[in-house]
């Protein structure tokens, strides 16, 4: 079978949102419909708005009202997204941060994945290929 492709031209919220629920699958632990509507929301934020903290507290504001959330129910989502790993909360400056890999390129993203079907009768993996990485490729291992 051939590679399927295809382009999407999104919104800059959609972008994030539909860049989050790509990679759900492949994280550790998933995240759910509405943690990812709201690290979306946070993520498509412009720079003159966070400049160097996404989650500062006009950022929150503007999540909040976006999304028609009150004070407690941004908190849970955020304290959720600490517990689960996806955002950093600093010990020291209480300042939050998102995780990296979770970040996408902001112009244009791609994605690659493979799907192995597994040998039935040995519950073994099939023969692996040639699968050499290129500089540029994350395995979801590092993660």
């Amino acid at each position: 079978m051939e590679k399927i492709q295809r382009g999407l031209y999104l919104g800059r919220k959609e972008y994030y949102e539909k860049h989050l629920s790509i990679i759900n699958p492949l994280l550790p632990t998933q995240l759910t419909v509405k943690e990812i509507s709201v690290l979306a929301a946070f993520m498509s934020l412009s720079e003159e708005i966070t400049e160097d903290d996404v989650f500062n507290t006009l950022a929150r504001k503007k999540v909040k009202k976006a999304l028609k959330l009150s004070a407690g129910g941004l908190s849970n989502y955020l304290d959720a997204l600490i517990k689960k790993g996806f955002v950093n909360k600093s010990d020291i400056t209480k300042r939050i941060t998102i995780k990296e890999y979770l970040i996408p390129d902001p112009i244009a993203q791609g994605y690659q994945f493979k799907i192995i079907l597994k040998n039935e009768e040995t519950k073994e993996e099939r023969p692996k290929r040639d699968t050499t990485e290129t500089s540029d490729t994350r395995r979801v291992e590092e993660l």
